[in-house]
């Protein structure tokens, strides 16, 4: 079938058809020589076979043994050849003699054209109205006709040809025409206003005066700016005697618009609306392909879903209302009416349609009963949504705490989901014996778990008692024979409080208030004034920085790295630095997390990576030959192929050797305990990158890593030498660590040397290369150049 008759707008029409009663059954077919193959029926099922339809109009009556053959009393021929050639519908009613229902057309013309994504997509497609049994006009802004359809002529008297291009003021009596032109311009400026239904004069050809009803809608392009106008005649009548000027009310257009989904005969998302990737946040991309399961919050029964399916089956709609989650992870009420549309051999699409319903408490909305976790016997989250709903609702005050067990993932990839699992029903033994009478607890996530506390209405309460829950894990807990030590972060929310509208917002502030209490490493905070001033900065950081990467505004700067052994420049370090037009120099402690945070961290590094390799080559070029370390994070070795091909690739586009590249990778990435890293790793060095692990010794269990995995550098961070010369104990550290190092083959870079006492101290260890302040700081790459013309070698310096 041709994209543009399946295309979600289409296939809306066609459902429409039936929805909005203009036919009881309605036949999408394809031209097949002399005959008609059916490809989607609506509200009747498929024939089997083709169907004898002598076209020789464009539309026509059918054949009352056809329509009998079908169950059904009267049809109508309707071509599409005009926008889809060899493609007609065929519309059916019950009974034997029809009259088409004014209303009803009317009700399909305002459900296209005051939707600003179904008018669109209808503008673009108006050959499909051609046979509209009521007059239709597009129009310019300022009423210049621009198409019509054959019931114009046939109402109106002008034909089509006649009509084109010139002014709607030439067919209306002269003195309607100054309060037509304001009604234009307030449609344009006022959106609201929706459909204005107006009663004026109209000039017929034979020089009668006729006074008619019509609607008017404006269309608007994707940039809300005025497209078109849009009307439609509802009535004609001869009263040249009726009194002069023009009548006027207005139809407000619909504040929710539906979204359309339409599935495949298996349940699969075929195609959406804009509206349904407004309403739900899921882009067309993330969801085609998926099963409309995605959108399910959680709070509906299997034996709903039964009900529905069963109702889909046997009568081949279902309509009600329902709970669905948001890509974001809100939980909305919609109205929903599905309807199948049949094809041939028994195979079905399916339509849905749906729109926001005003937010009620889902208590009231046949939501089941309270239900436990199978772990831990806690409340879950679908319970503790409706317990939050109801606190809400009641208006007394509360706090609202997120509790996230830290790093819990190590305890399954360290030792194996068993231990986790106790691990998790001991932390829930813990929390409940912190609870107050009245106080409620759930656990909402693998590791996360919610407190609802009655009767909290200042932060300096909420903290007081958040520091006694997370007291409960101050002492070990004893598993797998051993002393586990757990802690956790809390965020929290006040109800009622700052921006709090519903429990979705009080939710979502708790969350953001834990998670930016893990930004600064605090275990404890409460959303604010102050948190969400820095929310909103770290909003606008996400758009900015989103347009940086796009325009260009990040710039790279380079480190010098030297080699002990020559005291020469050999390598440099990448460094991303964002100088932001209005807000300042953005430290990348800000926002790569930001980037992270928000999704850009791929086209971040590999604009970094583009850019660093461009650099270099230039310094080839100059005869520098230097190595380039680049920083890699985790997200960005995820998207990685196993290969490695899309960072090989963009090193080769700018004639370079992969040996000249080396990537730069924290410890986080071995501890996520994932295989392809590894081939990830094997595929890079096999082409001759060099692998470095960066700020080595500040995560866990670091000399396994090096043992387990294939690395060529470790750069050891600055903590090591913060305190060097002078500290005994951490230059007992050090040497350890650089003996092990070298033991194990791997060269070693001694980051952040800001001394010259550091300096001194570091030439008499074994360490290969030296980077920090006291050499170089980072530095553009014209400023590179000049120090490396002026650089004349590393040379130890005596003490302070």
């Amino acid at each position: 079938m041709e994209h543009g008759v399946s295309s979600w707008f289409s296939l809306w029409c066609l459902n429409q058809l039936v929805e909005q009663r203009l036919a009881d059954g309605v036949l999408l077919c394809r031209r097949q020589g002399e005959h008609w193959q059916p490809l989607l029926a609506a509200g009747m099922p498929v024939p089997d076979g083709s169907l004898c339809v002598p076209s020789d109009r464009s539309v026509q009556r059918l054949a009352f043994p056809l329509c009998h053959a079908q169950g059904m009393g009267s049809g109508q021929f309707l071509s599409l050849s005009t926008l889809y050639p060899d493609h007609a519908l065929l519309l059916f009613w019950r009974q034997r003699h029809i009259r088409f229902s004014k209303g009803a057309w009317l009700g399909f013309f305002a459900s296209v054209f005051t939707d600003s994504d179904r008018a669109r997509q209808a503008v673009s497609l108006l050959p499909l109205f051609e046979y509209f049994p009521l007059p239709l006009v597009r129009a310019t802004p300022d009423g210049v006709v621009e198409w019509t359809n054959r019931a114009v002529q046939e109402v109106i008297g002008h034909d089509k040809a006649s009509m084109k291009g010139r002014s709607l003021r030439e067919f209306s009596l002269g003195e309607d025409w100054p309060e037509t032109r304001r009604l234009y311009r307030r449609l344009a400026n006022e959106p609201e206003l929706g459909i204005a239904v107006m009663e004026k004069h109209y000039l017929h050809p034979d020089g009668q005066l006729l006074l008619g009803e019509s609607q008017l809608t404006l269309v608007r392009d994707k940039q809300n700016a005025p497209l078109c106008l849009m009307g439609t005649l509802v009535s004609l009548r001869s009263r040249a005697s009726s009194p002069r000027g023009l009548n006027l009310r207005f139809i407000p257009a619909p504040e929710q618009p539906e979204g359309v989904m339409i599935c495949d005969r298996h349940g699969r998302v075929e195609q959406v609306s804009p509206a349904f990737e407004r309403i739900t946040g899921y882009r067309a991309d993330q969801v085609r392909g998926q099963y409309p399961s995605l959108l399910r919050s959680g709070l509906h029964s299997r034996e709903f879903y039964r009900q529905m399916h069963q109702s889909l089956n046997e009568q081949g709609r279902w309509q009600g209302e329902i709970w669905n989650r948001r890509s974001n992870g809100q939980v909305y009420p919609e109205r929903l009416r599905i309807s199948v549309l049949s094809e041939p051999g028994g195979a079905m699409r399916y339509v849905a349609v749906f729109s926001e319903m005003g937010h009620s408490d889902p208590l009231e909305q046949g939501a089941p009963p309270e239900e436990k976790d199978s772990l831990t016997g806690l409340a879950n989250r679908t319970s503790f949504q409706l317990r939050l709903a109801r606190y809400c609702r009641l208006s007394e005050p509360f706090a609202l705490m997120i509790l996230d067990i830290n790093n819990f993932r190590l305890f399954n990839n360290a030792m194996n989901h068993r231990v986790g699992d106790r691990v998790l029903q001991e932390v829930a033994a813990r929390l409940r014996g912190r609870l107050r009478s009245g106080d409620y607890l759930a656990r909402i996530g693998s590791d996360e778990f919610a407190l609802l506390v009655p009767g909290v209405v200042h932060h300096r309460q909420a903290r007081t008692f958040g520091r006694h829950v997370l007291s409960a894990l101050t002492r070990p807990l004893h598993l797998a024979e051993q002393q586990l030590y757990v802690d956790a972060t809390l965020g929290g929310a006040l109800w009622p409080g700052i921006n709090e509208k519903d429990a979705e917002s009080l939710l979502q502030h708790a969350e953001q208030a834990l998670f930016g209490a893990k930004q600064g490493k605090k275990d404890l905070a409460m959303y604010d004034d102050r948190l969400n001033r820095a929310q909103s900065r770290r909003i606008r950081l996400q758009h900015d920085l989103a347009e940086a990467i796009r325009q260009g505004g990040l710039r790279v700067h380079y480190q010098p790295i030297i080699d002990t052994a020559s005291g020469g420049v050999t390598k440099l370090e990448a460094l991303v630095r964002w100088p932001h037009p209005e807000l300042g120099v953005i430290s990348p402690a800000e926002f790569v997390p930001v980037a992270e945070e928000g999704g850009m961290v791929q086209s971040l590094g590999s604009w970094v990576l583009k850019q660093a390799c461009a650099d270099l080559s230039r310094l080839q070029q100059a005869g520098y030959r230097l190595h380039m370390a680049v920083n890699r994070s985790s997200l960005e070795f995820q998207s990685l192929g196993l290969d490695g091909a899309e960072w090989l690739s963009i090193i080769q586009r700018h004639g370079l050797s992969p040996r000249q590249i080396i990537f730069e990778i924290t410890e986080s990435l071995f501890m996520q305990g994932n295989e392809h890293h590894l081939e990830r790793i094997h595929a890079l060095r096999r082409a001759g990158c060099r692998i470095a692990i960066d700020d080595f010794g500040t995560g866990f269990s670091a000399l396994n890593y090096l043992r387990a995995f294939p690395i060529d550098l470790v750069k050891i961070d600055k903590s090591f030498i913060d305190h060097l010369p002078g500290n005994q104990k951490d230059g007992l550290l050090l040497e350890g660590i650089l003996r092990i190092i070298g033991d194990l083959g791997m060269k070693v870079v001694i980051e952040g040397m800001e001394t010259r006492a550091q300096a001194a101290y570091l030439s008499t260890q074994p360490c290969h290369f030296l980077q920090g302040y006291l050499i170089a700081r980072p530095m553009p790459f014209r400023e590179l150049l000049s120090f490396l013309e002026s650089y004349a070698g590393h040379t130890v310096p005596a003490a302070d």
